[in-house]
């Protein structure tokens, strides 16, 4: 599997109409870039990394792992991954690798924890 460049244009046009509808913005606060989280994610579970390693250049990791773990609980990422199986790879050689975050599992079911302890 090579290196996560980003959503391509194609690949975003497919997730987009998947995702919740933006949030109201807290006073003061700015928004994150919905594509940037996919492609915070992405980034993160390739490298197999702490939230808190993601790059500046994705935002702020809490936000980002926010919006995970609330996509998680609300269906989106599954949403997603359905769409994406049910589309073909215009090249034929589709390899799928999907993780399941324990962290997240555990949200799902009601838990409570420390997101720091989240890798």
């Amino acid at each position: 599997m090579g290196r996560w460049d980003g959503l391509t244009d194609g690949q975003w046009a497919l997730v987009e109409p998947l995702l919740p509808e933006r949030a109201r913005r807290r006073r003061g606060g700015r928004s994150l870039d919905r594509r940037a989280v996919i492609d915070a994610v992405a980034w993160k579970h390739e490298r197999r990394c702490a939230w808190w390693e993601l790059p500046e250049r994705f935002g702020p990791w809490r936000t980002v792992y926010h919006r995970y773990t609330v996509w998680g609980n609300d269906g989106t990422w599954h949403r997603i991954l359905t769409r994406l199986q049910h589309c073909p790879d215009p090249n034929g050689n589709l390899d799928w690798l999907i993780e399941v975050d324990a962290a997240l599992g555990a949200r799902a079911a009601g838990a409570r924890g420390d997101e720091s302890a989240v890798s």
